[in-house]
């Protein structure tokens, strides 16, 4: 239990230094195989709006490859929904999971075994990674889960650092709310942080929505931070 805290810890602080976000994914497939955890292990974006998981890159037999061309809805994968609902990671074995996953996970060497990691930021889930075991079963204990949720939340914090990254799309007022909103503020704590007043915010934000093509402020919050990613 310690030593896979401290396995884990490590492998993001030495991606702390990393410039770009592809950086920092390949990093973080490249020491999850290192620690010999599964077979196979995939990053993926998600957007509450639809349930949608975009594929970005994997690592299996020691080589990285693009998995751009996958576009999951997570509701014909309750697995993966479940932990990226709950923002914990979630352990599924045995034979039950084959009715449980798509059947992009069918393989010659059967499923045993997938661990969901979901990556979240104030309590909103804006990716996953999905390790998956097809030659033993795991076992993972509730402490040694609880350590790959932790993992999933600094994992988090490491992708939006710093806030100064802005969104093309917005000018610096809006990228400013959205910050703010992806932060947790509600609109009458933006109007003492920014002084501004409650109807300029509220047009800063339907412009947001606007320019981003959100339905929300979540779905826009979601947008900014997976462009992060």
């Amino acid at each position: 239990m310690q030593k896979l805290a401290l396995a884990l810890e490590e492998k993001l602080a030495d991606c702390i230094h990393l410039q770009t976000q592809e950086e920092k994914i390949c990093h973080i497939l490249l020491a999850l195989d290192e620690l010999s955890l599964c077979e196979k292990i995939s990053f993926f974006r998600y957007s509450p709006i639809g349930y949608v998981g975009e594929g970005v890159a994997a690592m299996q037999d020691g080589q990285l490859q693009s998995i751009s061309y996958i576009r999951d809805d997570l509701r014909s994968l309750p697995i993966v929904k479940t932990a990226v609902e709950k923002r914990k990671a979630t352990l599924h074995e045995g034979k039950d999971i084959i009715t449980l996953i798509s059947s992009r996970y069918h393989r010659s060497e059967p499923l045993k075994a997938l661990l969901v990691i979901p990556i979240a930021v104030n309590n909103m889930t804006i990716a996953y990674i999905c390790c998956e075991f097809t030659k033993n079963n795991v076992g993972f204990n509730e402490h040694e889960l609880a350590q790959f949720t932790l993992f999933g939340q600094l994992t988090g914090e490491l992708f939006i650092q710093p806030q100064t990254i802005a969104h093309p799309k917005l000018s610096p007022r809006e990228n400013q709310v959205l910050r703010a909103l992806a932060n947790g503020l509600s609109t009458k704590e933006l109007t003492s942080l920014l002084a501004l007043s409650e109807a300029t915010i509220k047009q800063y934000i339907k412009s947001i929505l606007i320019k981003l093509g959100a339905k929300n402020r979540t779905h826009a919050v979601s947008i900014y931070l997976g462009h992060m990613i």
